[in-house]
């Protein structure tokens, strides 16, 4: 299609801050009718060696990840090896919690799981270190849900830290291998990866800085826990994700994807405005899918 190059101006405007040889940026790719009709970077992705981002360029995309690994569990749902209105201590017997708790609980935010990143900020355990999972497990275990699953809708990555073990329980492979196996490969996300070892070699990654009032600093995040982050990945990947939205390649055909952007309910029957590690709502009148990831 043709489309007013006048109008890409206007969005390197928007990035007019990252268009510099000089600090770290982004990448960006627009999407219309099926076609990306225009992709860039802007910025570095390594301030060291003055590497410019391009639309090749892998980011660490943080909670966005969180999508894929509700995809995972929905995949393993439709191979009939799990439900997920199942009890999650039958996966996981570690879990002494009294009350049910399903996978959907999980996925949905409405498990009453205390957070663990918080729990291992209370316990003075820094990010940076490498914790065996079953640490995490025995971290999360030890305090008390803080409401009756179902009863309420609150954020925890450890939601999806429980359901990516499930996935790798049931599955006999770890997230990633599942992933890349069901997901990344069979849609062609050549470059994406559930970041699950900190010592593994990424091409063309970006990496991650903070400004402060003499100039940036890098951040080297260590914690190669997967399930709730982790995943990275580019926008031209992202894109091949997109479209498998509007026509599935994977199992489950349109009540896959149907299935997917179903946001969960309560008790009481109120939605809580969250699907499968995706947030439905509407903005300007017009329905928007969306997540943040930091």
């Amino acid at each position: 299609m043709t489309v007013n190059p006048e109008l890409f101006a206007e969005v390197d405007k928007l990035f007019e801050a990252y268009d510099k040889p000089d600090v770290p940026g982004c990448a960006l790719a627009i999407i219309h009718e099926g076609e990306i009709i225009y992709k860039r970077g802007y910025g570095l992705a390594n301030l060291e060696y003055d590497i410019a981002i391009t639309p090749s360029t892998v980011f660490d995309i943080g909670s966005v990840s969180k999508q894929f690994t509700a995809a995972c569990a929905l995949l393993l749902e439709f191979q009939g090896k799990l439900k997920l209105e199942d009890d999650i201590h039958a996966y996981l017997p570690e879990l002494n919690y009294k009350q049910p708790i399903t996978l959907s609980n999980l996925i949905h935010h409405t498990s009453g799981t205390p957070d663990y990143l918080a729990l291992m900020s209370f316990a003075g355990l820094p990010f940076y270190n490498d914790y065996p999972e079953a640490r995490l497990l025995e971290l999360i275990a030890t305090q008390p849900l803080t409401f009756t699953p179902g009863k309420a809708h609150s954020y925890s990555n450890s939601g999806y830290f429980l359901l990516a073990e499930i996935i790798a329980r049931v599955s006999a492979k770890s997230l990633n291998e599942f992933a890349t196996e069901h997901i990344f490969k069979p849609l062609g996300m050549n470059s994406t990866q559930f970041y699950d070892d900190h010592t593994r070699l990424i091409k063309n990654r970006a990496m991650a800085y903070t400004p402060t009032d003499t100039g940036f600093v890098l951040e080297h995040y260590k914690l190669d826990v997967v399930g709730d982050g982790a995943v990275h990945t580019t926008v031209e990947d992202l894109f091949l994700w997109d479209q498998n939205f509007y026509s599935n390649k994977l199992a489950g055909g349109k009540g896959f994807i149907d299935k997917l952007l179903t946001p969960g309910k309560l008790t009481s029957g109120k939605s809580t405005g969250y699907a499968f590690g995706l947030g439905i709502s509407t903005y300007r009148g017009q329905p928007l899918t969306a997540h943040a990831g930091g």
